[in-house]
């Protein structure tokens, strides 16, 4: 019987050599889905963290704009409380009834340049984890969903929205505290401190931490849905300026839409917030709310306050994007 010589190939070698060429791709495509998703991960936490940043460094460069517009969005249902303690009912009745300018001279005349960033602190601790928030679930979305929300469509709405609504019931309780500090005027013996407000909320109840949620969400849902689908839209067609000048425009703009068109609804939900605080101010919902706001001040009454929003909102929304887009470019491999 001849022998086979030891050299001599083997009938299955090439089929073992094909199934092992099969192995090593496969094991290489899933090293390389494996270093994706972690890519992917690593983006959307650098999204949260960055978008955290963003908001505080926004709110507080436009924190004196953000107070007026507060002031004037309640300082009709604040003024019936006469000698109340939240500051001088004269100093409320003129806000809203004279212009930008005046308006922030009053409240540096009144209580120093550091009241034009009264209740910043509740603001930053507010915003890092709200806008954190949105940046993340908005960053997943279209990373981990690519062709379900498209750009430019209708499903770009969703995003937003999803972030909007989790943001608000995730850090609520944060603006209720915030907006109540901003709306003190003048000095009234520490009253206005984060400790009093709090104490305030606790001799309430938990749920005074949540009235006019429903509003939050009414404002909130629409206005960041529109923002951040208005920015993807117009950031694609400005591709040709710089990258931080196209987001800063591109930004401003979508904020300035989102908020014009919600603007009636966040006055309601201001108002909601102060309401409960002091025993002068009589607690209504929405609805009464603004039945009462349209017989006592019309039409007009839904839209105080919209000159600061409009000075403010711009560059407002235009920073945070700038400073996320910023932010995201630092971590992002050389």
């Amino acid at each position: 019987q001849a022998s086979i010589p030891q050299d001599a190939p083997s009938a299955r070698s090439p089929r073992i050599g094909r199934q092992s060429c099969r192995r090593g791709a496969a094991g290489v495509m899933r090293q390389q889905e494996v270093a994706g998703e972690e890519e992917d991960y690593r983006k959307v936490a650098s999204a949260m963290i960055s978008g955290g940043v963003a908001g505080c460094v926004a709110k507080t460069f436009t924190a004196p704009l953000s107070r007026l517009t507060i002031l004037e969005q309640t300082s009709t249902l604040l003024i019936a409380e006469t000698g109340s303690r939240l500051g001088q009912g004269q100093a409320l009745e003129r806000v809203g009834s004279s212009t930008i300018w005046s308006n922030l001279r009053d409240i540096v005349h009144r209580e120093g340049p550091a009241g034009l960033w009264r209740g910043n602190l509740l603001t930053c601790l507010h915003r890092f984890p709200y806008t954190g928030i949105n940046f993340c679930i908005v960053e997943s979305c279209y990373r981990f969903y690519p062709d379900a929300f498209k750009r430019n469509t209708a499903s770009s709405l969703f995003p937003g929205a999803l972030a909007g609504g989790v943001g608000v019931l995730v850090c609520y309780p944060l603006e209720v505290a915030r907006t109540r500090v901003m709306i003190h005027r003048g000095s009234i013996e520490g009253r206005s401190s984060l400790a009093e407000v709090f104490r305030g909320i606790r001799f309430e109840g938990v749920a005074s931490t949540y009235r006019g949620i429903d509003m939050a969400l009414a404002v909130t849902v629409p206005s960041l849905a529109i923002s951040f689908s208005v920015y993807r839209g117009l950031l694609d067609s400005m591709s040709d300026y710089p990258p931080l000048y196209a987001s800063f425009a591109a930004g401003g703009i979508s904020g300035l839409v989102g908020s014009t068109l919600t603007f009636p609804l966040d006055v309601l939900r201001r108002r909601l917030q102060v309401m409960g605080m002091c025993q002068g101010i009589e607690t209504r919902s929405w609805w009464q709310e603004a039945r009462h706001i349209w017989r006592n001040e019309g039409h007009l009454g839904f839209w105080r306050g919209l000159s600061p929003e409009m000075v403010k909102v711009f560059p407002t929304v235009g920073v945070t994007f700038v400073t996320f887009e910023w932010l995201q470019a630092q971590v992002r491999p050389r």
